[in-house]
This record gives structure tokens, sequence and C-alpha cells, in this order.
């Protein structure tokens, strides 16, 4: 069984406080948008030309309080260029029903008089634009929107402005909550969806907050090995880019909503890591990002056999948080009709599990998973036998009378430290009834959440996570990887199926070669195998309505997380921080930094003039999903963001088909990306995991 552990930033452990900061909020000022183009470069910032827009309708007098309430001002045509990113945003906000074509918005005089005040009570002519950028004199007493500046600067991974001048309060169900607002989003960070639970109970969600709480610092991290974090943990982030006035929106208002899982082989990870920050996504994307914490390790799947502590914590967890979306979610602009869940590694063998999972059915339309690895759940009895036991032995409390009340008073730090880790998904019965996913049509709508799914890999998944052994023994270097006699001679008989590999370029020697062909078996049992399988599966018998399937092969590895150090691009003298159009690995969570677009956030240089667009045309694969359930972007809606390098590489690829069961094809995700047939059928069957092993 793999355990994938991820390096996480360490983070402060944020409480929920109680606040007195007076802060503006759309309750008092109306509907309030992030207006800024987001190209995924932190340093375009500058030369953007961003507003916040608020939609309530005032005079010019009271369009300029409201602005000064925000410690803004009105918009000038003078300060900033309108087709600098502007233009952009207003053509967005007709596209999508927000403004009106012809609609004009308050600005600020081109050159306002030394006294404004004294000139404003005699005056009777304000200044407007329009959406195209025209200015117009109009009565000072018509009601319209108005534009405000927007100086808040991008935050990043290293620094976040959480300042009273860009707080902002919003009202979520009886209390208010005290985010803050960058030159992209709103941002509400560490916000309790459930109350720390009882060791090895079931969470719930989290609804009698009441008072004012602050929300500027991230999530804390759920508590794991060696003694980071909390066990009181179950905590979210928000990013949006519009708050709605109103306690029930309007419907059109609002925005679809993705549910981020994070990953780190259910023994690490957090809401809160730089790399999945949502902001990016939530901005290009107009989508609404959340991303949930779980319990790790013991802590979240320790199951006893008194027929009540059966383990899955953990997905109680997420279900609680997915709750919390449903009842409040709206307040941020997200829709909880439109809810998208997707996660990478375990938090893609999170989203499977939610798939699989009777107690999620009806709490998101549509799923991704990203490099999901094969591991069917355990019985629970197999579990206890297996690994309870174990823990018992070691903490002492085999022989008490009370194993429950001896496991719970055992330091919580020393468990999850201990030789015995239970940290995997149990057949308990009520959470998880089967070892996998019922992919059977009978199964839609009672114990599989029939959605429209994309699922996909990296195409060198193991090329972290396999010990490089330095053996030139390829049968030692199977052995090692964990397969019996059997499988060892299934693999041995078909090796023209797993040559020896001769890429990355330059690594021929025979080390190298064996090596490559291990990652290449274990790749494929690990991760394709399972991974095709299944969405072939789910496209056979319908019960995934729709199903897409991608292979990473442009990936940019976090230099934290390459221990055989092969899954980082090549640097040459054209190149210095390595030219990822020559041949390396595309590793595990290599496509994270991508479909975030988050690389240069987190302060990673470009390595050539592809990564942004690429990273860019990530993003609008993965927020088109969440928009209309397709990952083709429309047309339209990419001209009118003015998304011009995806609109050129989406026609370049052509559209990303669904998968056809009789002929499964997936979108191969590089510079110049290509439709092609998915590549590991053969070496699937050698190794046991045809489409059958899935269906019987």
């Amino acid at each position: 069984m793999h355990s994938f552990l991820f390096a996480t930033t360490p983070l402060l452990l944020t409480v929920l406080v109680k606040t007195t900061i007076a802060t503006p909020s759309p309750q008092q000022l109306g509907d309030i948008t992030v207006l800024a183009q987001n190209t995924l470069r932190p340093t375009d910032y500058a030369h953007t030309s961003a507003a916040l827009l608020l939609s309530s309708k005032r005079n010019y007098g009271a369009a300029e309080q409201a602005c000064a309430a925000l410690t803004e001002k009105l918009w000038s045509p003078s300060s900033q260029a309108f087709d600098a990113g502007l233009n952009s945003s207003l053509a967005y906000a007709v596209y999508a029903g927000h403004l009106a074509r012809d609609q004009l918005l308050w600005i600020a005089e081109d050159s306002p008089p030394s006294s404004w005040q004294s000139h404003h009570q005699h005056k009777s002519q304000c200044q407007a634009m329009d959406t195209r950028g025209r200015c117009h004199t109009v009565n000072c007493n018509e009601q319209l929107p108005v534009l405000c500046t927007q100086s808040a600067t991008p935050s990043n991974s290293t620094f976040a402005n959480t300042s009273t001048p860009f707080q902002i309060s919003q009202a979520v169900g009886a209390q208010t909550l005290v985010g803050y607002r960058d030159f992209y989003t709103f941002r509400f960070e560490g916000v309790r969806f459930a109350d720390e639970p009882e060791r090895f109970t079931y969470s719930s969600v989290y609804t009698s907050a009441t008072g004012v709480h602050s929300a500027l610092e991230p999530a804390p991290e759920c508590l794991q090995a060696p003694n980071n974090g909390s066990t009181d943990c179950l905590f979210l982030n928000v990013w949006t880019t519009s708050l709605p006035a109103a306690a029930e929106p309007a419907k059109q208002e609002l925005k679809p909503v993705m549910v981020y899982i994070y990953g780190g082989g259910f023994a690490t990870g957090s809401a809160s890591n730089p790399t999945n920050d949502g902001g990016n996504q939530a901005s290009r994307g107009d989508v609404v990002v959340v991303d949930i914490a779980y319990r790790l390790n013991s802590l979240g799947f320790l199951a006893l056999d008194d027929g009540m502590h059966n383990g899955n914590y953990w997905i109680s967890d997420l279900i609680s948080g997915l709750e919390w979306v449903q009842k409040y979610i709206s307040s941020f602009g997200g829709d909880p009709e439109k809810v998208m869940i997707f996660g990478e590694s375990a938090g893609a063998e999170s989203v499977q599990a939610l798939l699989a999972s009777p107690k999620a059915i009806g709490l998101f339309r549509a799923a991704l998973m990203q490099s999901n690895y094969y591991q069917p759940y355990v019985p629970l009895a197999e579990a206890v036998t297996g690994t309870t036991n174990a823990i018992l032995r070691e903490t002492g409390c085999s022989n008490s009378t009370n194993q429950l009340a001896c496991l719970q008073a055992y330091n919580a730090t020393a468990l999850i430290n201990l030789r015995t880790n239970f940290n995997y998904p149990v057949i308990d019965g009520t959470y998880l009834t089967s070892s996998y996913i019922n992919l059977n049509a009978s199964a839609a709508g009672k114990d599989t959440s029939s959605v429209p799914v994309i699922s996909g890999v990296n195409r060198d998944e193991e090329g972290v996570l396999v010990s490089n052994s330095d053996t030139t023994n390829l049968t030692q270097s199977i052995v090692d990887l964990g397969y019996g006699r059997a499988e060892l001679e299934a693999i041995l008989s078909h090796l023209d199926d797993f040559p020896l590999g001769s890429t990355p370029t330059g690594n021929d020697t025979l080390i190298n070669q064996v090596f490559n062909t291990t990652v290449r078996i274990a790749t494929d049992a690990g991760f394709h195998c399972s991974d095709e399988n299944t969405i072939i599966a789910g496209a056979s018998t319908g019960i995934f309505p729709k199903t897409w399937f991608f292979e990473f092969n442009r990936t940019y590895q976090d230099p934290g997380y390459n221990m055989n150090g092969v899954c980082q691009a090549p640097v040459t003298s054209t190149h210095p921080y390595g030219d990822p159009e020559l041949e390396y690995f595309k590793c595990h969570a290599g496509d994270l930094a991508m479909s975030f677009g988050t690389f240069a956030r987190s302060g990673f240089p470009e390595r050539d003039q592809y990564d942004i667009p690429f990273a860019q045309l990530t993003v609008d694969y993965w927020t088109g999903f969440a928009r209309t359930l397709d990952p083709n972007p429309a047309q339209e809606y990419l001209m009118a963001r003015g998304y011009w390098d995806t609109l050129q590489q989406t026609a370049f690829a052509g559209p990303w088909d669904p998968v056809n069961a009789r002929q499964p094809e997936m979108m191969e995700l590089q510079w110049n990306g290509v439709m092609r047939p998915l590549p590991d059928a053969v070496q699937c069957a050698v190794l046991g995991q045809g489409l059958d092993s899935l269906l019987s």
C-alpha cells in the first residue's frame, strides 16, 4: 500500500476569535465585485486596470461616499488605462448578464475641482462611463452603479495585506465573518465548518455560530507527524470575486463552486498549502473556490470492532464541509446547486470515496480526480485485525477494559507517531458500503453519485515515489515493488510491453533504464490502470453521464518534493530554470501548480514562454468544467474575457471529447496538446487490472 507524503508549509494555528473591528459590508454598500483580469502573472497587476464594482444604484454623491467606506475613490480613466484589463472585465460582466451593454457607471471626474465639496453643492452634471469605456456627462442625481478604485495588492505565498483598509465584513447565517480582499479576490480564511469532534467520532456541520469572527488567517493543519497542526482543525478557506448583499441572492447572480480536497497519503496535507491557493482559479474562472480540511492518520481513520466507532471519520469531515457549503456558500456568491468537488492523490481518493458514498449523494453535481491511486476499501474486520490491534498493542490499550477510552486518553501526537498508522478507508457499512465505486448502472443515485466526471494522471507518477535503488537487475527492481511470484512472472513474460526505458534523454545507463521501466510498471499499477478503467467503466455503464480523461505531459514539480531528482525539466544554456519542451519525468503532484495557476504566485520562475499560457489553459479547462459541466470553454466566453492564449490553444487541440468506451481517448495536456488513445490497455491486462476487474 502506498503512502504519499508531501512537504507542506507550516502554518500558524488559527482559531476563530471575536473582533470589534468596524468594517464595511455588502449589507451596507450593496453587492460588491472585484474586476481584475487575471493572467496568472503576479507582475502584471501593476500594469492592469482594476476596479471594485458596486452594483447597487445611487447618485454621484452617495457613490463617492460608498467608495470612501471601502477606503477607495471613484475609478478614474486618467489614472488607469481602460483597455489594460478593465475593458475585458466589463465585457465579461455584460456577457455573463451582470450588466446591460448600455449600462452607465459612476466614475471620477477627469479634472476634479480644488474644492470638490463646495463645487459639488452647486453642480448638476457628473461623469459616468459606459461598459465600452466611453465617458458621458450625466445628471448627478441619476441612479447608477459605481466603479471604485482597487488599491489592494496581490497576496502571495509569503505575504498578504490583511490590514483594516482591505478588510470586509460578510453576514454568513447568524454570524459575521471579517475577511479581506487582495487585488483579485475576497478571501475568508480559517472559517469553522464543524466543531472538534470527540476523538474517533463523526463530525457534523457547525450551524450555531453567532457574533463577529475573524477570517483573516488560513485554516490550521490537522495534526500530523511529527507534531504539526491541531486536533481542532475542521476549518475551510473561501475565495470569491463577488459578495452579495442579500441573505438570499438572486439565483442568476450565483457562481459555480469548486471544493478542493488536498492530498498527502491521508497522513499529511493542508487546506492552506500555498500550492492549492484558490484565488487564481476563482478570479480567472469566475467561480467560488473552497478548500476544506479533514482529520488525518489514525485520528481520521482508526476503526474499532465495537459497532459504533467504525473508522472513516475523515469522510464525515468532508461531508460536513460539503453540507456547510450547501447551507452557507450563497453568502459568498456561490450556487449550492453547482458544486464541483476535486482533489489530487489522497484528495482524489477522497473524491472517489465521495462518489462511492451513499451519504454524499446530492452534495455535488460534478467531480474531478487528479492522480487518483488504486486503494480498494478494506473490510472492517480485516482492518481491525491488521492495523487496529497493532495500535492497541503499541499504546498499551490491548488489555484495557475500555479500549476506546484508553485510546481517547492517549496523547494525540504520540498516537500519530506510533510505528503503526491507520490511514486508509474501510468498508464501514454507512459511509462506504463496498470495496470500490459501484460502477453498475443500477447503483446510480442509490450507492453512487451519478454525475459527470473528469479523471486523469501525470505521465510518470511514480518517478517521485519509487525508490531509486541503483540496481541493474530488473527482476530485483520489480520484486522491490512488492509483487508476488505470479505477478513477477507475468511482467517478465511480457517485457516487450515494459521495455527497458531510455528516457529522459541522456539517462541511458542500465541503472537508469531499469529505474525508468520500474517507474512505468509502478505508475500503471498504482495509477494509470485503475483511473483509466474507472472512467471507461463509468462511460460504458452510464453510471457517469459523461466522462473525460487527461494525461499531463507538462508539469511543474515543487523543488521540495523531488526526492529522486528526476522530476524537473533539464537545465540548458538557454533555459537556466529547465526546458520543459525536453524530456523529463512528469511526476506525482507536478500538476498541482498548473491546475491552480500558482507556481508563479509561489515564487517559482517561468521556465519558458509557454509555462504561464499552459497554466492559464489548465485553469480554464478546470473552471470551465465547474461552470458548464464541460471542460471546453466556449469561444464567446474566452473572447469576452480576453483569454487569447487559451483561445489559440483550444483551437489547436480541438475539442476535448468525452470518453467513448469502445474507442477511449484522452487529452494529452501539454503545450500544443492533442487527443490520443488511452495508452495502457495492454500493460493493465498484464498487471491483472483489466476493465472486468472493476465491473465484476
